[in-house]
């Protein structure tokens, strides 16, 4: 949901993003820049008023600043409103970043307070932050110039870059929720279930409270979108030409983006694959959820690597959502829907198998697509006057009666193995 999103905003209004993403680049740079302060020699005792003061910095920062304003487009309940009046003046937005660097050096101080193993930082280290502030202040007063580059792009150009950015800010917010959240509740699996459930009510209702309740749709790139006398196109290499919206399929036109869905979903599963199978880290993932303290006994960071792979599986969920918003639409909703296919698709695959993933969501797939078939057209026998038709909850429960089915044969999943 939150790939998509970001995905859409950048795609069809990129002023939401030039007007916080140097607020957010700010932070992190006054994290990092606290590791040079000498906060590990404060005692423990320290952090609370330390983590009080930064979050009153912070929020004294943004005091008066308003989303909605931004957030508006054409689609939206009154219009879209000027990106000029939108906005706040360049010399108010440079004094807030600023202050949610200060807030962010405070945050790291506390974070660090009484910590006696921080490793003492170089000159080197310093061009990180300083580039990551640099750039926070530079899109201030390029805010109106780069919103009107964005938007004279084409839209294929555009598309690539919400696919980026979209995956890019979701590996970004999993790997700070798994640093923040989920890494103290490795060894409590019930609270990490608890917490999960948690963020996926908040993280709707702060979709609902930056962009509102209402959904949008991401039009279709060019790419995809073509009519005319020669569509639909009689195979791939013809549309690589004319970019028909559907393409002749066994003799039937079959929409040409979701062909582009497909090929996506391959090449995840077998990027991923090679991934865990052929490369170092692949190993140490493997090895580290086999038996983690050996891996870290080797001297290998485990925390890090799963903070990594976590940011990695939720980069590559928010790139599902981009990718999906132009044929689904967007809406608060988009997240809580694909939950529990998800989770029905792991319990048929198996859980820890990788290919019995893909398999489950495979069976998934056909399942609801066969249930919405029958739904739509009825089942007729040769006896029968009139079909017999299905309420659409059958569709629906069609994915949670082959889950029920494979756990009463293989209770481990189709690939699972029994521990």
């Amino acid at each position: 949901m939150i790939g998509a999103y970001i995905g859409f905003t950048l795609y069809a209004n990129p002023r939401l993003l030039l007007n916080t993403l140097p607020f957010g680049l700010a932070l992190v740079a006054g994290w990092i820049l606290a590791r040079w302060l000498p906060a590990n020699s404060l005692p423990s005792g320290h952090r609370r008023p330390l983590w009080v003061a930064a979050v009153l910095v912070g929020l004294f920062a943004i005091w008066n600043f308003e989303l909605a304003p931004l957030a508006t487009t054409a689609l939206s309940s009154g219009g879209r409103v000027p990106t000029e009046q939108a906005q706040a003046p360049t010399p108010i937005f440079i004094a807030r970043a600023l202050g949610l660097a200060v807030a962010g050096v405070i945050a790291g101080a506390a974070f660090l307070a009484g910590r006696e193993h921080t490793r003492r930082p170089e000159r080197r280290d310093l061009i990180v932050p300083i580039i990551l502030l640099a750039l926070a202040l530079l899109i201030a007063p390029l805010r109106l110039t780069l919103e009107e580059w964005l938007l004279s792009l084409d839209s294929n150009t555009r598309f690539l870059l919400a696919l980026l950015i979209g995956a890019g800010g979701g590996a970004a917010l999993g790997g700070l929720m798994e640093w923040s959240l989920i890494r103290p509740l490795y060894s409590r699996p019930i609270y990490q279930v608890l917490v999960t459930l948690g963020l996926v009510f908040v993280g709707t209702e702060l979709v609902k409270g930056v962009w509102g309740p209402g959904g949008y749709f991401m039009e279709l790139p060019a790419w995809f979108s073509q009519r005319g006398p020669n569509c639909p196109s009689p195979n791939l290499i013809a549309w690589l030409q004319d970019n028909c919206a559907s393409i002749d399929v066994l003799g039937r036109p079959f929409p040409s983006y979701r062909i582009f869905i497909i090929a996506l979903g391959i090449l995840m599963f077998v990027g991923i694959a090679v991934l865990l199978r052929y490369t170092r880290l692949g190993m140490i993932i493997r090895a580290g959820v086999q038996d983690g303290e050996m891996v870290q006994a080797l001297g290998i960071n485990v925390r890090r690597v799963f903070t990594l792979v976590f940011a990695l599986g939720a980069g590559l969920a928010a790139l599902g959502g981009v990718a999906a918003a132009p044929f689904l639409g967007i809406s608060p909703g988009l997240g809580q829907e694909f939950q529990l296919q998800a989770f029905i698709a792991v319990v048929i695959g198996g859980m820890g198998s990788f290919t019995g993933a893909a398999i489950g969501s495979l069976l998934v797939g056909l399942a609801r697509a066969f249930g919405d078939q029958i739904v739509l057209t009825g089942i007729q026998l040769p006896w029968m006057s009139e079909a017999m038709t299905f309420s659409p909850s059958i569709a629906r429960a069609s994915t949670v009666l082959i889950m029920a089915l494979v756990l009463l044969l293989r209770p481990a999943g189709l690939f699972g193995k029994k521990e």
